[in-house]
């Protein structure tokens, strides 16, 4: 499972590298704002849920995405831890989605 130091360092990374965040990796601190901080707008954060998905095989709904809970990477990189332990059992297998039971 991911830890925390994993995720914000994964994020960091995507804000630099693929959302030319142009604050360096290394000064982005995570009570930053993505928005005021970070200069990401509404299209930028639209891309950033959409790759967080696709890196963590996770789902952000539009009203997590729309809350003030994704607003710092602090916040994000929390959202994200949870999501991904609530998608593990016990004993650290991937739970499977209603529609992968077939239901």
């Amino acid at each position: 499972m991911a830890d925390k130091e994993t995720i914000v360092k994964d994020l960091k990374q995507i804000l630099v590298e693929d959302l030319f965040v142009s604050i360096p990796e290394n000064e982005i601190k995570l009570d930053d704002a993505l928005g005021e901080d970070l200069g990401v707008d509404s299209v930028g954060f639209v891309e950033l849920i959409a790759m967080v998905e696709d890196k963590f095989a996770i789902q952000i709904s539009e009203n997590e995405a729309a809350s003030g809970n994704l607003r710092t990477l602090d916040g994000l990189s929390d959202s994200i831890l949870a999501k991904i332990a609530a998608e593990r059992g016990a004993d650290g297998q991937t739970r499977r989605s209603r529609r992968d039971r077939g239901g």
